[in-house]
């Protein structure tokens, strides 16, 4: 499935007191982030970016330094963030099949948790990446500000972006869509199956100038340490029993790990390995130099594993 990504960047930062798109955080600009998170999973073919009109050459600049190898294009965005993000939408080419959309202003989205909401739509279907509420929440007259009823939590999460859809549904929703903040309402409305992924990790939205700080620790812990996602991906390799050594030695030469090797297969065997997600493209372009065209590569992501 061909998947297109549209970041949501156009707020004018009412809330931050000024437009904090370029802000920067852990030493990137904060839209840079999302854009470099999106453009290191190959699953992605294409990147729009919706943003004020006054920050489209900064955006293009960050584009050709984090996803030079990808499509990609910006878009002025509209008045509304529904406005802006089906702007994004248009701008993706006829190729994409489905599509995610992130707010720009999330700079701590993860590629195992993007993984997952993708793997969760299917024609008819959509999914939210969400986190279960864990404080209790009362509803309030907004007035009196008195407590009218406590809701049941366990029944309650909070919607976070990526946001994931077919893109024909996310179409048919604009057809007849109310003026709403959540892309996901509107494909509840127009009857679409919504369901939640649960959020893994640390997503939350850039707000107030107060939330810099824990995003700029979260990222550089990340940076430090090494992100858990750029090892999350599981190969597993058929091939003739005469390729399994060569394509050990192919594993470890691209920094991978070899976890197990199975020869006594009825057409020859089997290698399970993990290898660096920033690793795989040059371990496939050996492993075409090695297969004869019977071996096989089947790649899953299982979570930052390796």
């Amino acid at each position: 499935m061909r998947w297109g990504a549209v970041i949501a960047a156009g707020g004018r930062g009412e809330r931050f007191g000024a437009p904090k798109q370029l802000v920067e955080i852990a030493g990137l600009p904060m839209l840079a982030w999302s854009i470099r998170a999106f453009a290191e999973m190959r699953e992605i073919d294409e990147i729009a970016i919706a943003i004020d009109a006054a920050l489209v050459a900064e955006a293009q600049e960050l584009l050709v330094l984090y996803a030079a190898d990808r499509p990609s294009s910006v878009v002025v965005g509209g008045q509304t963030r529904q406005e802006s993000v089906q702007r994004g939408v248009a701008a993706l080419a006829d190729r994409v099949e489905a599509v995610l959309i992130h707010d720009g202003a999330r700079p701590l989205v993860r590629a195992q948790n993007v993984r997952a909401g993708m793997r969760a739509v299917r024609p008819g279907r959509a999914a939210v990446l969400a986190a279960q509420v864990v404080d209790t929440i009362k509803e309030v007259d907004p007035k009196l500000l008195r407590v009218e009823r406590t809701l049941d939590r366990s029944k309650l999460w909070a919607a976070q972006t990526p946001q994931f859809a077919m893109l024909s549904d996310l179409r048919k929703a604009y057809v007849h869509a109310d003026v709403m903040t959540d892309d996901t309402a509107l494909l509840e409305r127009a009857g679409i199956e919504v369901v939640v992924v649960p959020s893994r990790h640390a997503n939350f939205k850039i707000t107030v100038p107060e939330d810099v700080e824990p995003a700029e620790i979260i990222l550089r812990r990340r940076f430090e340490h090494g992100d858990a996602d750029a090892g999350a991906l599981l190969v597993e390799v058929f091939a003739g029993a005469e390729q399994i050594d060569a394509i050990c030695r192919a594993v470890e030469a691209h920094g991978g790990r070899v976890d197990a090797v199975e020869r006594e297969l009825p057409r020859g065997g089997v290698v399970r390995a993990y290898i660096r997600a920033e690793q795989l493209h040059d371990f496939e372009s050996s492993f075409a130099s090695l297969a004869d065209g019977s071996a096989t590569i089947t790649v899953h992501d299982v979570g930052g594993v390796a």
